[in-house]
């Protein structure tokens, strides 16, 4: 079921029962949990520096 059917049966409610959706609605979307995003690690040049030393330049 989409968003958009559920806005064209909604319009068609009476008041009270719109204003007892609303209400609904409002208590389950404060609940819902944030993603957050997580941060990509940067690479410095030192970093790759030290990486290219010990794992490609190194005498095994």
């Amino acid at each position: 079921m989409t968003a958009e059917n559920i806005y064209n049966i909604a319009i068609h409610l009476p008041e009270k029962e719109l204003e007892k959706l609303y209400f609904m609605l409002g208590h389950k979307v404060t609940e819902m949990p944030t993603f957050k995003k997580s941060k990509k690690q940067t690479l410095t040049r030192q970093d790759a520096i030290d990486y290219l030393i010990k794992n490609v330049f190194s005498k095994k």
